[in-house]
């Protein structure tokens, strides 16, 4: 009896240690099995939220370098924090309360102008009418007739010069001869005028006590003038102002009709439809308009800077590394199978019609001067300026105004490369509209590019405007005094 119960206690204690060792098996599967699988997916998922944090982040960053230089807000600090990992932060679930059961954090390194050993360079060149405030360029001169004549300019002007000679110089009260110009809001009139004193002259008639004193009117020659009178919406704002005193005969005298005094620039929109005559009785009077436009033919015109760069690289344990970074006003996304835009550049095309393209650019860079790195898992602060010296590239505010036009961005980086010969094609094709045998678009080894022509006739048929702003950035660690 005591061997049998003595049996029967070690098999049972026996049974209870191999319970305890099956179920410590069991429980250290299950935990083997999170820590090879439950770890990783939460993991992988507290990095992809925090990708696609950095992506709203970067967003947010584009639309507030947007507003500084639309707004033109010259030396106001814009303020946007990134959080660089996602060590340190709190895991949800109950395994939160043991380490090991939590997904190593991920660390990240946000960097100013460090995207690669070189700068990457935009540079535009073309063949086009550059403002030139020294050198006019004058359209094809309108002789003025009696009849009424209706001009169409379609580009803004920066001069409109009547030239008026009179071949004779009248001395007597003739009715003023007129030049008639005619907007759709305004008119002005340009008369040459005699100038003469008025008097009356007495005279005594009669006899005796029927002498009567009489009067007549009289006047004396004093010079001829040419004087200017302007309506703008039907309200006189100039009424017969002295332009030329004096004037000779067979001499000609030019009247600029956009010179600031007689206040027409304003009131003129384009295009502008301009009605001339000439009220000329005695047949004595030539007068030619000629329009202006300050600027002049350009060849190879070129524009390059070196375009810096935002970029926020990743040491993610469980996702994609990945690399976020602005530039040119874009957001980009670079992976080990190649760089995307997640936001476009500020480069934009459009299709007008009959080969006529329009391309708009705003080459937006970072001071090559400003440098900084900050790596680790707190967040960082980016305080961005728009530096004073922005403004507009010279290209003539008419349409159109390029001949031919070559965008190239300049990089090592062989990926960004193919990205931007992608962007340019696809922002020229499919967003733009303009047919592929208006341009070519491509990349070499140096970069990404794309030739803008149009229609080969001899002809401008590109429209080219282009704005410049700098930025000044710089980055500190939000913990950092």
């Amino acid at each position: 009896m005591t061997g049998g119960t003595a049996g029967s206690h070690r098999e049972q204690a026996l049974s209870e240690v191999i319970g305890f060792v099956l179920i410590l098996g069991i429980v250290m599967a299950a935990f083997s099995l999170y820590l090879i699988y439950g770890v990783p997916v939460q993991g992988r998922e507290n990095e992809i939220n925090h990708m696609s944090d950095i992506n709203d982040q970067f967003v947010s960053y584009k639309i507030g370098v947007d507003s500084l230089w639309t707004n033109q807000q010259t030396g106001l600090a814009m303020s946007t924090t990134f959080p660089l990992g996602t060590a340190g932060q709190t895991a949800q679930g109950s395994t939160s309360i043991i380490p090991v059961l939590q997904p190593v954090g991920s660390t990240g390194v946000i960097a100013i102008n460090q995207r690669t050993t070189t700068p990457e360079i935009f540079t535009i060149s073309s063949n086009s009418y550059i403002s030139n405030k020294t050198a006019i360029l004058s359209g094809t001169p309108l002789s003025i007739t009696p009849s009424p004549y209706t001009q169409v300019y379609l580009n803004p002007l920066s001069g409109l010069q009547v030239n008026i000679t009179a071949s004779t110089v009248s001395q007597n009260e003739n009715p003023a001869r007129s030049v008639i110009i005619n907007g759709n809001t305004w008119n002005a009139t340009i008369n040459i005028t005699p100038q003469m004193t008025y008097y009356l002259t007495y005279a005594l008639t009669g006899q005796g006590t029927n002498q009567n004193l009489t009067s007549a009117p009289a006047y004396n020659y004093n010079r001829t003038d040419i004087t200017i009178t302007v309506l703008k919406n039907g309200i006189k704002s100039l009424d017969g102002v002295t332009i030329y005193s004096n004037i000779q005969q067979g001499t000609t005298y030019s009247v600029n009709l956009l010179d600031p005094a007689y206040g027409l620039n304003s009131i003129i929109a384009y295009p502008a439809a301009i009605t001339y005559s000439v009220y000329n009785p005695n047949s004595d009077v030539a007068a030619i308009a000629t329009a202006q436009y300050a600027y002049t033919y350009q060849p190879n015109y070129t524009y390059s800077v070196p375009l810096g760069s935002l970029a926020y690289s990743t040491n993610n344990n469980y996702w994609i590394p990945q690399t976020y970074y602005y530039q040119m006003g874009g957001v980009f996304l670079s992976q080990i199978d190649g760089i995307t835009y997640k936001l476009p550049p500020e480069i934009t095309f459009a299709n007008n019609g009959n080969g006529n393209i329009t391309v708009n650019i705003v080459a937006l860079a970072y001071d090559p001067a400003d440098a900084g790195t900050i790596g680790g898992s707190s967040p960082a602060q980016i305080s961005t300026y728009l530096k004073p010296d922005a403004g507009s590239l010279p290209y003539a505010p008419v349409s159109p105004n390029t001949w031919n036009a070559s965008i190239n961005i300049t990089t090592p980086d062989p990926n960004a490369a193919v990205m931007w010969a992608s962007y340019l094609n696809a922002a020229a094709n499919q967003t733009g509209g303009i047919p592929t045998t208006y341009y070519t678009a491509g990349n070499t080894t140096t970069g990404g590019y794309i030739y803008l022509y149009g229609i080969n006739d001899g002809n401008p048929h590109i429209t080219l405007t282009g704005k410049t702003a700098n930025l000044s950035v710089s980055v500190q660690s939000v913990g950092s005094t």
